[in-house]
């Protein structure tokens, strides 16, 4: 179990699930639970995910489990689970919260009830499996950065027009990007679906596809500017950011400040902008495709990200307050 302490209570009303929360959220850590302990002490519990059910085999008390949805609202909510019992499986749910016998009754629990966990950052899921593909990740980008940077690090050379400035922006703004991916933030919640993954690592790798065409298209005075401006939005966006980058969609602190004022997501509307500058520029079939499919990988990501935030009820009233996920006033 994770050595860090939470707070369980109900938003409404307030009343005190735990006031001292185990967390579980590793594989060996949830396949421990609460095994080999002689009694869950008023206040304690432990809190395990991702879980949809569990059981009792080898417990020596019973527990209540409160059966909670992603955004930690409860689905369902069992009395005295008794030792060497199997709850049902709860489809809905994420995660279960195992608190001590009674603490249903005594708070009155109810489905549609919604949980507040407090306290400080979540510890990462990953363990060796993870540190590998986080490796491997770093390597990928690495490649592709290289390879993406070759292919455009010419037209930086010779006099300086339009074209050689928005190569000059692009390398910048990959370079950061690069940076801040290796030196990310470990993640305090992070989606364990995999359709999540491909969209998060397919959305980030997609674009160094792209590829300059010779010479650049008669829109390129069009498509010029539009990549200048999104590059240094992007940048911009980076820099409030910060270590919370990322692929996978994941809590790594929740920004709210400076260019996340104005829209939800400004970086990914920023890299919009970008590569639709881009196949302007460089309208090739090749470009078309990868900046279109990106694009549509840039919406998903955001629906990822923003479930997975909404987690924080922080992240939740600033969805409530603030419409716009990419363009002010548009979308």
């Amino acid at each position: 179990m994770s050595g860090a302490v939470h707070r369980a209570r109900v938003a409404s009303g307030g009343a005190v699930l735990a006031e001292r929360l185990r967390l579980a959220h590793t594989h060996w850590a949830r396949l421990r639970g609460l095994l080999g302990t002689k009694r869950l002490d008023p206040g304690h519990g432990l809190w395990l995910r991702p879980c949809r059910q569990i059981h009792m085999f080898g417990m020596r008390y019973a527990v209540d489990a409160v059966f909670l949805d992603e955004h930690q609202r409860v689905v369902r909510a069992l009395s005295e689970l008794s030792p060497w019992r199997v709850s049902p499986r709860v489809a809905d749910a994420e995660s279960v919260l195992e608190l001590p016998a009674g603490t249903v009754a005594r708070t009155r629990l109810a489905k549609g009830a919604q949980v507040v966990i407090e306290g400080g950052p979540v510890a990462s899921r990953a363990g060796a499996g993870g540190r590998a593909g986080t490796a491997l990740c770093n390597l990928a980008l690495a490649v592709l950065y290289s390879l993406f940077v070759a292919a455009h690090v010419s037209r930086a050379h010779g006099p300086i027009d339009v074209a050689r400035v928005v190569s000059y922006a692009i390398i910048v703004q990959m370079t950061i990007l690069a940076i801040l991916f290796v030196a990310r933030r470990p993640s305090a919640d992070t989606s364990d679906r995999p359709l999540d993954w491909a969209i998060g690592i397919g959305g980030t790798f997609l674009p160094l596809l792209l590829r300059r065409t010779d010479p650049p298209a008669g829109l390129a005075w069009l498509g010029g500017p539009m990549q200048l401006v999104g590059a240094s939005a992007v940048a911009v966006a980076a820099v409030y950011l910060g270590r919370s980058f990322g692929l996978v969609a994941a809590n790594r602190g929740v920004q709210l400040g400076g260019a996340y004022r104005l829209v939800r997501h400004p970086m990914y509307g920023a890299h919009a902008l970008g590569y639709l500058g881009y196949v302007l520029t460089y309208p090739s079939a090749a470009n078309v495709m990868v900046v279109g499919a990106t694009l549509l990988l840039l919406n998903a990501r955001a629906v990822a990200e923003e479930r997975i935030l909404a987690r924080d009820p922080a992240y939740r009233e600033y969805l409530q307050r603030l419409p716009w996920r990419f363009l002010p006033y548009v979308y």
